[in-house]
């Protein structure tokens, strides 16, 4: 008999209203490692659907619908009144798998603010054990991207990739240090892909992600594939290469700009002073 993965509370990802991009095959994948490994990620989560247990989740490769050597099975559990008889180590190796598993209060996690990652991270996760509706509740109220927080990426991550790419560059050139110059580009394309992420009305993904998922989106510079592989390229630390690299990337955002200044509705010279 064929094998199938265990049926989800709700048939859906936990963070289905959070809008992630399509998914990308994983080269790697490994389709009879994903089914061993959601075999025992329902084996161990079998054991806390109960009375003290809000909810659990399976997070990662598993939801992704991939799995590889690299891979860990991710779960998190929500327990209804405080941790009580939930303490255990956060990593278990079981069945020749590492099981990453988060414990949290429901209620402790209602309080809390969760940053974007985490947000990522359960915007594509699988509500497995929700007897009330709590944890279903939890993530809608959580997870998705509010339109002023939208609207912020897009006017700050414009605003900064700009300041660190364009300006910040010929800064250090001029101080000279040019491998400082070339340092300017990592967080400048950080802030970049905020930008980009926000203009497809996505949350941004954490940092291993990102640029695998950006590549995914629907609203892209154009070109980005070679731009992007023209802003990666070092070939040496020199300040031709702080052009080239810089040049690359002002094509994209050029191309970027226009766009955002129609959603958010106003000209780049009206908000870049509000950041």
């Amino acid at each position: 008999m064929p094998f199938v993965p265990p049926a989800m509370d709700n048939g859906e990802p936990a963070g289905h209203n959070a809008r992630m991009p399509s998914r990308r095959e994983i080269a790697s994948s490994d389709p009879a490692l994903l089914e061993r490994a959601t075999r025992t990620a329902e084996e161990f989560a079998r054991r806390f659907m109960r009375h003290d247990v809000a909810g659990i989740a399976y997070l990662g490769a598993l939801v992704r619908g991939y799995f590889d050597r690299y891979s860990d099975i991710d779960i998190a559990i929500f327990g209804a009144r405080g941790l009580e008889g939930l303490a255990m180590p956060q990593y278990q190796h079981v069945d020749g798998f590492e099981i990453h598993c988060d414990v949290a209060s429901i209620d402790a996690e209602a309080a809390a603010t969760w940053g974007m990652a985490k947000r990522w991270a359960f915007a594509e996760s699988s509500i497995r054990y929700d007897p009330h509706g709590r944890l279903r509740q939890l993530l809608q109220q959580k997870v998705p991207l509010r339109p002023e927080e939208r609207r912020w990426l897009m006017i700050s991550g414009i605003t900064q990739s700009r300041s660190y790419i364009d300006s910040l560059t010929q800064t250090w050139v001029d101080r000279g240090s040019v491998s400082s110059a070339h340092g300017m580009f990592g967080p400048g394309m950080d802030h970049f892909f905020e930008a980009l992420f926000g203009l497809n009305d996505r949350l941004v993904a954490d940092f291993k992600w990102r640029l695998f998922y950006a590549e995914q989106l629907d609203i892209l510079p154009a070109d980005f594939h070679s731009r992007m592989a023209e802003i990666m390229t070092v070939r040496s630390l020199d300040e031709s290469e702080v052009r080239r690299r810089r040049d690359a990337f002002m094509t994209m955002w050029q191309d970027l700009l226009p766009r955002i200044e129609k959603e958010v509705g106003m000209k780049f010279d009206e908000f870049k002073d509000t950041v």
